[in-house]
């Protein structure tokens, strides 16, 4: 796929640089630098291939602004890396929006970070940022917003817009979850318009990431996912071991797995909880937090903390499992099995909860690609990417699972992915188990201080939510340069607004929820 992409672009851009590039250390096959007028012709190249836009980010590297887009594909491994180079004084390129979706809401990330003008974008209000911002907050230097930009910049307001009906559902609305507003415009009691506003838990973590040291910002994963902060750590030690060329020991990979697998368990549980809650039934959210404290019960005494985990270490694991954590993980596995009746019993198989969940929120394969949407709600739409088995990493490649996937798109889809894939992730925890290798449990010679080679990497793994990617630019320094967090509930919630148009407003709340929603990882 690789050879066959570089030689179609080779043949239709003449003029192009194409470099191939190391996939272990880079995490990308190709990269292309272009001029800002080629981007909208390469971005339909990749588009009219089935590719989608992974991310886009900015990087400041004072003398030139850089785009970056990451373009992969489903079908298979091959990824692209296009960047543009910008003048800094004056940054201006072509949007992407029209052709990816998902684009929208990154250049507008982009535009109020980094002062970046996106010709063409229909609305570069604030996505994160609030008024009263002095600076552009993503630039090495103090680079003051203009006064055209704040204009642009002034925070949604729907009431200067239209005079029709509108409901604010949020920022405190139980089923958000986390402090997240959607304005919905109404039409009775159908909905015609949802404008999600972002923001409300914004911690410029990137820019944190840029000032602390690779060991300082391990606590941070934790804290964006916190459901799933287990993956979070998986994924950042996992990223800075592919920079700088750490070795892991193999007990230590089948311990992450099995680890990580735990807590995806847990953050399916919580959502099966939390989604029957929200449209009225609690006994569920009862049984599924009877789960989760078992499941908690076990991690607890490994890694010490029962949520914003950080058990993970830069070669290895902070401690080693011991038989109790062992015997406890097959007890976990035994019950779980047994809870699956249960679960059908209560949800899926109840007429009120198929009737407010089939045919709701239905995913089509294309949109799903055009607005990057991953995981479960991808799985759900019937593409079968997990990247667990599509770019595995710690000791995934030696796990043999199934990849469940929906046939319909809808909501209730979803609840049934969510239930297998508790399944799949029983039968992977078994087979650690039984194949778990004794010996040490992080590398003999851990580095005390860090300092990758000079480069970029993205890395991905595979969170309860769907793709995580890490962008990281080092300049040889103990603290990296970028740091780009590629956040699945930040791709997930895109696709609402259009989920949401012609349904009732209380439908709303069953395709919000379909989407297992992680507030503070879409902020960040």
């Amino acid at each position: 796929m690789v050879n066959k992409i570089k030689a179609e672009l080779q043949a239709a851009f003449a003029d192009l640089t194409i470099a191939e590039e190391s996939y272990p250390q880079c995490g990308y096959h190709l990269s292309v630098d272009l001029k800002a007028k080629d981007i909208v012709n390469i971005a339909s190249f990749f588009d009219e291939r089935s590719f989608y836009l992974a991310v886009e980010l900015g990087v400041d590297y004072k003398e030139y602004l850089e785009l970056v887009y990451i373009f992969s594909i489903h079908s298979s491994l091959c990824k692209v890396k296009v960047t543009l180079k910008l003048d800094p004084s004056q940054p201006a390129a072509p949007t992407l929006s029209k052709i990816y979706d998902c684009a929208y809401w990154y250049e507008r990330e982009i535009h109020e970070f980094y002062g970046v003008r996106f010709d063409g974008h229909p609305d570069l209000t604030y996505l994160f940022l609030h008024d009263g911002i002095d600076f552009y907050p993503l630039r090495k230097e103090k680079i003051p917003v203009s006064e055209k930009d704040k204009q642009e910049l002034n925070s949604y307001s729907p009431a200067q817009r239209d005079d029709s009906l509108f409901i604010n559902m949020g920022p405190q609305h139980p089923s958000t979850h986390g402090v997240l507003r959607v304005v919905l415009k109404m039409d009775g009691e159908y909905i015609e318009d949802a404008y999600p506003v972002l923001g409300y838990l914004h911690r410029m973590q990137e820019k944190m990431a840029e000032n602390r040291t690779y060991y300082q910002f391990l606590p941070n994963t934790g804290r964006m996912d916190y459901l799933g902060a287990m993956s979070f750590n998986l994924g950042y030690v996992t990223a800075v071991e592919r920079l700088a060329g750490i070795d892991v020991p193999a007990r230590a990979h089948y311990v992450r797995v099995i680890a990580t697998e735990l807590n995806r368990i847990c953050s399916h549980l919580l959502w099966i909880g939390a989604y029957l809650a929200d449209l009225g039934g609690l006994s569920p959210f009862l049984y599924a937090f009877d789960d989760r404290e078992n499941i908690q019960d076990v991690l607890e005494a490994v890694t010490g903390s029962r949520l914003t985990y950080c058990y993970f270490r830069f070669g290895g694991l902070y401690n080693d499992v011991d038989d109790a954590f062992i015997a406890g993980t097959k007890a976990v596995i035994a019950r779980m099995r047994g809870r699956f009746a249960l679960y059908e019993k209560l949800v899926g198989g109840n007429l009120i909860f198929i009737n407010r969940t089939r045919g709701i929120g239905v995913i089509e394969k294309e949109r799903a690609r055009k607005y990057a949407v991953s995981g479960p709600v991808l799985r759900g739409a019937g593409i079968g990417v997990d990247l667990r088995k599509k770019e595995p990493y710690a000791a995934y490649p030696e796990m043999d699972f199934e990849v469940p996937t929906g046939k319909n798109g809808d909501a209730l889809d979803m609840y049934h992915i969510r239930i297998k894939e508790m399944e799949t992730s029983l039968n992977i925890i078994e087979q650690a188990i039984a194949r778990l290798p004794d010996g040490p449990f992080i590398v003999e010679k851990a580095p005390k201080k860090l300092k990758p080679r000079k480069g970029d990497l993205y890395h991905v793994v595979e969170t309860p939510r769907g793709e995580l990617g890490i962008y990281i630019v080092s300049d040889e320094s103990d603290k990296p340069y970028r740091m780009k967090w590629r956040v699945p509930s930040f791709s997930n919630l895109m696709i609402f607004p259009e989920l949401a148009k012609g349904n009732l407003l209380s439908d709303a709340v069953a395709i919000l929820g379909s989407l297992d929603l992680v507030i503070p990882e879409i902020d960040r």
